[in-house]
């Protein structure tokens, strides 16, 4: 089964993350088919708005947790992070507009996909969350620079340090989602946004896209290098470590997400 779905209709490229039996967690296969995908997503004239979203109850709950700290053979922490970066980068380099529909969970990586799309519309039902210090780890795909471009320092300081989830609510209120939907309607109101985008002139919607993200796009990329540098030594942590080790004995980390 492709992990990755896409149709193109109204000039809209809709693609679907599907892992849905695992929240559309990523595991390595997954997360290669996805930075694929980015790549065709960037270079392709098919269509002339991205709009992102999640197969069953949720959008994408970043790397699959049974995974993480799991090196292929011969592979070491620094090659794998410098290439796992490659998709946020991909998107970043993207110049057509993104809009993603976010619904029940949006945790690490995949709060990041979100955070890197130009719209967020979200389900009442969000859950978004940057928890990776519940696991001894921290962001390291741009998300502490795409928060704090989002939400400001403090609110972005109190995703990473505390792990803990927020509302759509209250994502709406701090400024992390556009707009706040029932879920039986997220769907249809995000193609809302992104067809009607893709109807004005392709060259001055990119060109407006240009102008804004010329002003924190090198933010991020450098934000991006600190990150995994950070979380090369994390993952030789102590804590990390004992975490990881419980997890693999059957007890549950990292909180309720």
């Amino acid at each position: 089964m492709s992990y990755i779905k896409k149709e193109i209709r109204d000039d809209v490229c809709i693609m679907t993350f599907n892992r849905p039996e695992v929240h559309n967690a990523a595991d390595d296969e997954a997360a290669e088919e996805a930075y694929e995908f980015m790549k065709w997503a960037r270079d392709t004239s098919d269509f002339k708005v991205l709009l992102m979203r999640g197969e069953g109850r949720s959008f994408h709950t970043g790397r699959d947790t049974r995974k993480m700290g799991e090196r292929k053979e011969g592979l070491n922490h620094f090659d794998f992070l410098a290439h796992a970066t490659l998709k946020m980068r991909t998107i970043l380099e993207i110049d057509k507009p993104i809009v993603a529909a976010v619904k029940g969970a949006a945790l690490g990586g995949g709060a990041e996909f979100a955070m890197v799309a130009d719209f967020r519309v979200a389900a009442t039902d969000l859950k978004f969350a940057l928890p990776e210090v519940k696991f001894g780890l921290a962001v390291d795909q741009g998300g502490s620079a795409l928060a704090c471009s989002l939400i400001g320092p403090a609110r972005t300081k109190y995703l990473l340090m505390s792990g803990d989830s927020i509302d759509a609510k209250t994502a709406y209120e701090w400024g992390l989602v556009d707009f706040v939907v029932p879920p039986e309607e997220l769907d249809a109101k995000a193609f809302e946004i992104a067809a009607r985008i893709a109807k004005n002139p392709n060259r001055a919607v990119r060109a407006a896209k240009a102008l804004v993200n010329e002003m924190w796009v090198d933010t991020v990329r450098a934000a991006m290098r600190r990150e995994y540098t950070n979380q090369i030594a994390l993952y030789s942590s102590e804590d990390f470590i004992a975490l990881r080790d419980k997890r693999r004995s059957g007890v549950k980390v990292g909180g309720k997400h």
